[in-house]
Order: structure tokens, then sequence, then C-alpha cells
């Protein structure tokens, strides 16, 4: 009788290494490392949750944000293989659900989702990841119908000069091995945070000792330098790079390039006045360049594609790449028991492919936004959130002379009324929440065919801009 049931071994052993050579930092920040839960119960809104993606997890580390995120409830995910798997959030994924680091977007260039936006992040280089549930948050960008995720690196806090950190290495079956460093050097007025990790596993054998193809290495590296003249003012300076490969059983391809480029830059003033609280500003831009073959982790036609034995037996390869840059700034305004946040985003992002040598520009995507956000505390218990939302969208389509380019106004906002129960650890709201969004790269271009059999993406695909509409009482 053959054996059906999958066998692994999830036996692992993890030596952790914390650095500490100064006095006791001074944290001001309300997740700052030592203070951050490990998904709890919300703080300071019923729909955001926060972890810290450095916490030991079971039974092994995550190798990518997607294996992250399905140990939080509510998540799934679309595998590929053993890692750069697509995260899905209540059954919606892709654009619904925005993937922020730094609060900049890093957005992949397969248009299968073989590399999904998730694919670049190592969860364990970053300090907190903060889950807004849902379209009740109008701070992020646009068309978040199922939440936002923010991967955020904290500045590192000094009272005096040291350094301060901590290395992990990991060892398990299947070959698995990680190693992690994040050291940081700084004093009162700055610091210098280096960030460093690789992770790498074989294939597993099933039931039937049959091998199963699984495999990855990958590596990231970033680097931050941050100045503190006081401790209401930050400037930093980010910098980062990777790469890796990933052997996937359900695809007709593999991953063997996974090249990642970022620069960030931040200001953040703090304690301005009485009126005018705080003013942060931030730019991005991030580089992915990915590519596809069926020979250099598999011999072409060794595999089925999606399990239907349609092996490609020729030798193919396909190179793409896309780049984002954006910027946000916002404003906080305090005024009694009001509290107003409000400013302005854009994103552009192209898309090319590689041919016969050229880099051809298939897609650009633009998106400029104006958001605010008001809290008010009507007493003790009782709180009150508004949030409003404009944003204009245009995609201009290079792969054909007809309708080459396609733009929309999108709006979206929410209402949300909270009550706390004085006697009891207990919290009542009711919201409502509407979200317009433009379609993404994988259904405009991705798609053989537009709708109607239509060979451009842009004149009928999604006759209008998505929408939105979620509702909660709880």
């Amino acid at each position: 009788m053959k054996k059906t049931k999958m066998l692994t071994t999830s036996l692992a052993v993890m030596c952790t290494l914390p650095l500490q050579t100064t006095a006791s930092a001074e944290k001001t920040h309300p997740h700052d490392e030592g203070d951050v839960m490990t998904v709890t119960a919300p703080v300071y809104s019923p729909l955001t949750i926060a972890t810290s993606p450095k916490t030991p997890r079971q039974p092994v580390p995550a190798s990518d944000g997607s294996d992250y995120l399905k140990t939080i409830p509510g998540f799934s995910q679309i595998r590929n293989g053993g890692t750069n798997g697509d995260p899905v959030f209540r059954g919606m994924f892709g654009s619904r659900l925005r993937l922020l680091t730094n609060d900049g977007e890093m957005l992949g260039a397969c248009p299968a989702r073989m590399d999904a936006p998730s694919s670049y992040i190592s969860p364990e280089s970053y300090d907190v990841l903060t889950l807004i549930k849902g379209p009740q948050s109008v701070l992020w960008g646009p068309g978040n119908s199922a939440g936002t995720l923010r991967f955020e690196r904290l500045p590192p806090q000094f009272t005096q000069a040291g350094v301060k950190g901590n290395v992990s290495l990991l060892a398990a079956s299947n070959r698995r091995w990680d190693k992690n460093a994040d050291i940081s050097v700084g004093n009162e007025q700055g610091y210098l945070r280096l960030t460093g990790n690789t992770s790498r596993a074989n294939d597993y054998k099933d039931g039937d000792n049959r091998r199963v193809p699984s495999k990855w290495d990958k590596w990231n590296s970033d680097i931050a330098l941050g100045w503190t003249p006081d401790k209401d003012t930050l400037l930093e300076l980010s910098a980062g790079k990777g790469d890796g490969e990933a052997r996937y059983a359900g695809r007709g391809m593999d991953g063997s390039q996974f090249k990642r480029e970022s620069l960030g830059l931040r200001f953040e003033k703090s304690n301005i006045g009485p009126l005018l609280d705080k003013f942060e500003a931030s730019a991005y831009y991030n580089y992915a360049d990915h590519v596809m073959d069926n020979f250099s982790l598999r011999t072409p036609g060794s595999m089925s594609m999606g399990g239907m034995g349609m092996g490609m037996s020729m030798p193919m390869a396909m190179r793409l790449d896309r780049r984002t840059v954006g910027g946000r700034m916002m404003t906080t305004w305090l005024w009694q028991d009001y509290q107003l946040q409000t400013g302005a985003d854009t994103q552009l992002n192209t898309h090319r492919s590689l041919d016969n040598g050229r880099w051809d520009k298939d897609a650009r995507f633009d998106n400029y936004g104006l958001f605010g956000e008001l809290t008010w505390e009507a007493s003790a218990q009782n709180k009150v959130i508004v949030g409003t939302r404009l944003d204009r969208a245009q995609v201009d389509n290079f792969t054909t002379a007809e309708q080459p380019s396609r733009s929309a106004t999108l709006p979206a906002g929410f209402l949300r009324v909270e009550h706390s129960v004085a006697s009891l650890p207990l919290m009542v709201y009711a919201g409502v929440g509407y979200t317009t969004r433009f379609p993404d790269y994988w259904e405009l271009f991705s798609p053989t065919y537009g709708p109607g059999g239509s060979a451009s993406a842009v004149p009928g695909a999604i006759a209008a801009t998505i929408d939105t509409f979620s509702a909660s009482i709880r």
C-alpha cells in the first residue's frame, strides 16, 4: 500500500545572541524593541494589531513576508514552493492588500506573481509589523480593501556612545540554514545600522520518498545612517540590496533571480508647537530585477506545469524588471480633543521586459493622492474617527498604439465610532468604509486577452474602477 501522507522533519536548533554595550536606551516610540506585542489585542484601534517579527516563531523563522503572515489569524497564502508565497487576507490578495516596508512599496515584476511583493521581505530584519484591517485608514495609499501591512525598522535609541543589536543562527532539517545580524553603532547625535541575512533550504521528500521541488537560497543586506541632533528630530538615509533563487513545484518555471535594490530618505520632526505637533516626509526607490527559467534549477520538461503533465521540454527564460519611485508627507495637528493627520503621497512605477537584449517598456502607472484623518476623543470612553482620501491614477499602455492610456479619480473614506466600557476590558465599535481601487498590472497586462477577446489591456479592462464597501459592528 502506497504511503500518501507527507512526512517532514521540523527539528531545529536556534541560537540568538543579543548585543548591548550601552546604558539602557531611552524608549520614546510606542513600538520600540522590548515594548512590541507579539500578535496581541489592539492597543490604539480595534482594527489594528502589531507584532515583532524578531520574536522567535515556531516551527522555524519565516523565509519571507508571506511565510510570516500566515501565522497571524485571518491570513493564508498561495504557495509557489518552499518560499515566495502570495499572502491572502480574508480571501483577498494582490493589490487589495498593500505591503509597505519603511513606508515604501516594493512591487514584483513577474506577470504570474512568482515574485509577489512579500518575496522581497525578510521579516526578521524589521522591528515592527502593523496590520490595519480593511478600509479603515486612508493614510497609507489607495485601494486597500483587504488591509494594509507595514514592516518598519525603528531608529535605534542611544543615551551614550555604544553598540547594540542581535545575531541569530538556525540549522534545521532539509539543509535549512539561516543567519541574521542586526547591529547598530551610535550615540545621541546619530547612528549607523547594518542588517543582513541569508536563508537557504533544500527540497524535501514526501511519504513515497519522492523529492518535491521547494529549495531556495536568498540573501539581503541593508544599511541606514541616521542623524538625531535632538530627541525630536530624525533624518535617515537608507540603502539595500538582495537576491535569491527558488524552485517551484507547481510552476512551469523557477525563479532564478530576485534582485532587489532599495534607497530611502525620511525626515521627522516632533513636538513642533502647540498646534502643529509633527511633520514627516519620506521618499523611496525600489527596483526588482526578476528572471524566470526552466533550466538553471531543473532539467527542462522534468516537472509538470500545475500538476497537469505539461512540462516545457525546451529551455526557456524570461527577464522582467519593475522600478517603483514614490514619496509621502504628513502633518499631525493637535487641538484640545482633536487630532488631524493630513498629507499627500505619490507613486510612479514602470514595468519592462528584456527581449533580444533590449528592454521594452509595456506599462507605467502614476498615482497622486491627498488624505486626511480626524480623531475626536469625545470622552474618556468614546472616540470618533473619520477619514477621507482622493486619488488620481493613470496607466500608460506601451504595448499598442490604440487606447494608450486610462485614468480615473478614486474616492475613499471611512467612519468609525468606538466605545470602551469603563468597568470592563471591553471595547464596542461600529465602522463603515468605502474604497476605490485602480486595476493593477496583473489585472490589466498579465492576461493573454482582455475582456471580450480584446488584444489591448486598457480599453475595456474592468470597465470601471473596483469599489469596495465594508461595514462592521462588534
